[in-house]
């Protein structure tokens, strides 16, 4: 009867084990699926905590992106996508830095709202091109993921943290500084965004460099083209989509556009600025890449 009992006993105690064991898996599951798992990131700032971040890593990293710009980059801004993605070391490298350092953790290494400005524009152009070389076949960033996906679902990890290209754009660059001057400088790998520059922005000429490109911009009639003879100025649809940004100050869309238009004369201007309808050229979403020599 006490071999039977402990026989028992013994069941008891491994049913008890189990039901523990399932009861602590259903417990961690389950809170996975209310209130999602961290995994991911925690790997992220494990590994951002064990990497040695100083001013020269820094350095380092910015010089590589730049090389990546002055060898791959032509002067009118067209990419070399296929000789970049068979030689990727030295953009992986800096987006290995994007991935572990940010303003947001590291603000020594950025001390002025120009160096956090330039770190943001800088990587989102980085990890737009490093989109499209993972992706070889493409004819236009659009097919990387359905409906526009590379802006809004695909994820990437900057900071130790996880972020889509649109929050990037609209969660930081937009929100923190507004200035309308950096949709000159981001680059969407496509044919009507503006040219990315064969050269990295850096903190210490930010303003000279945004200036360059918004003049730039402006001044190319694919972008803005005013017709006297049909009294209109038409316009790239960037200025469509963000115009509360250009007209944040009080100027009007025109008159934020004529301000960089040096072509027409004072008298000109106010006639424009009256009578002219504004148009939209169709924005072009080709990729921006070289065009290869066929054989």
């Amino acid at each position: 009867m006490n071999r039977i009992r402990n026989r028992l006993t013994a069941r008891q105690m491994l049913n008890w084990t189990r039901i523990n064991i399932l009861l602590v898996i259903t417990i961690v599951l389950g809170g996975c699926i209310f209130s999602g798992c961290k995994s991911r990131d925690l790997k992220s700032d494990q590994l951002y905590q064990q990497t040695d971040v100083s001013f020269e890593s820094k350095v380092d990293a910015y010089q590589s992106y730049d090389e990546v710009l002055q060898t791959y980059v032509d002067s009118s801004g067209r990419v070399d996508y296929n000789n970049l993605g068979q030689n990727p070391l030295q953009l992986n490298n800096f987006i290995g830095f994007l991935a572990k350092v940010s303003p947001e953790n590291h603000p020594e290494l950025f001390p002025t709202q120009n160096d956090k400005k330039a770190y943001w524009i800088n990587a989102y152009n980085a990890l737009m091109m490093k989109s499209v070389i993972d992706n070889p076949d493409i004819t236009s960033v659009n097919q990387i993921s359905w409906g526009k996906g590379i802006f809004w679902r695909t994820k990437f990890i900057v900071g130790g943290k996880e972020r889509t290209l649109h929050q990037i754009e609209n969660g930081i660059l937009r929100k923190r500084y507004k200035d309308p001057r950096i949709h000159f400088a981001i680059n969407c790998a496509s044919n009507s965004c503006p040219p990315p520059g064969n050269q990295i922005l850096s903190g210490d000429s930010l303003d000279e460099q945004l200036n360059y490109k918004l003049q730039q911009f402006i001044r190319n009639s694919s972008n803005v083209f005013v017709s006297h003879d049909t009294k209109e100025i038409k316009l790239s649809r960037i200025f469509k989509w963000y115009k509360s940004d250009f007209t944040a100050n009080g100027m009007s869309l025109k008159e934020y556009v004529l301000q960089s238009l040096l072509d027409i004369p004072d008298r000109k201007r106010k006639t424009v600025l009256q009578d002219y309808k504004v148009g939209y050229f169709k924005y072009d979403w080709g990729l921006n890449g070289m065009t290869l020599d066929k054989p």
